[in-house]
């Protein structure tokens, strides 16, 4: 088999030729996004760490605190009887510790925010 150039007209050039730097366009939109994503993702990491540096730190200060205040023998407030009223069940206590946990740690992360904004 010899080597011989073979040709392949192609109809409106022009219009193919414009479809393919379309494409190519969209493929490095695509690349663009994707680095855009993964800078997103190590930003995550970072506040992810930051948080758990801060909680960390917060649970430090509340121990040092709690050594610090005066012991009293005064007793907390008195729990009153429930009379005809329900208990909550265990899953809804649980569901209602987690989410007042979700709203403290969204608290935390809103003030790390503007401490970061502060920074900038």
């Amino acid at each position: 088999m010899t080597k011989e150039n073979f040709f392949v007209g192609i109809k409106n050039p022009s219009n193919a030729r414009r479809l393919l730097l379309n494409s190519s366009k969209d493929v490095l939109d695509a690349l663009k996004d994707y680095e855009r994503f993964e800078d997103l993702k190590a930003e995550k990491a970072k506040h992810i760490i930051e948080l758990k540096r801060v909680l960390d730190e917060i649970l430090v200060l509340n121990k040092k605190l709690k050594t610090h205040i005066p012991k009293t023998p005064l007793a907390g407030p008195a729990k009153r009887p429930s009379i005809g009223k329900h208990k909550k069940s265990r899953s809804t206590r649980k569901m209602s510790r987690v989410a007042s946990k979700m709203d403290m740690l969204e608290s935390e992360l809103s003030k790390v925010e503007e401490r970061l904004k502060g920074l900038e």
